[in-house]
């Protein structure tokens, strides 16, 4: 993933693109996962009820419609990769539903998949590697 996207840089969503949508669908959601936090998989981002026209999200475009769920920080919005050791996946689910989510801004993971249960209609996946910033061995000098 590029560095831009790390809390410990911009902290900026990447550039995603989104096409080939099917035409059931009602809404869109999108999950950002560590996949390898010694803590079990770590949501960095959970926005859902975008609507099934989005063509992209980033920094700068994500449609006032979605709502924006907590982070496994306890924080509403994008905390990018952060890893604090080695090198993690980061992965993106794209969860195509076929209804709109009854959740209030700020709802849980575990809200966020009760509700989406059972209406999935198609799922898209990206995954990116970033790794832990490594110390200057210049910067003690």
């Amino acid at each position: 993933m590029p560095v831009e996207t790390s809390a410990r840089d911009a902290n900026e969503l990447p550039p995603l693109e989104i096409r080939d949508v099917p035409d059931a669908v009602r809404s869109l959601a999108l999950v950002l996962e560590d996949l390898d936090s010694p803590l079990g998989e770590v949501t960095h981002w959970l926005v859902w009820n975008l609507p099934r026209d989005t063509h992209r999200v980033d920094a700068l475009h994500l449609p006032s419609k979605g709502r924006v769920g907590l982070d496994a920080f306890g924080k509403v919005g994008y905390l990018g990769p952060i890893p604090p050791e080695g090198c993690h996946r980061y992965r993106f689910r794209l969860l195509a539903l076929d209804a709109e989510l009854d959740l209030a801004p700020g709802a849980t993971r575990t809200q966020f998949d009760a509700a989406a249960e059972g209406h999935v209609l198609a799922e898209a996946e990206l995954t990116g590697a970033l790794c832990a910033a490594t110390p200057d061995p210049d910067a003690s000098n």
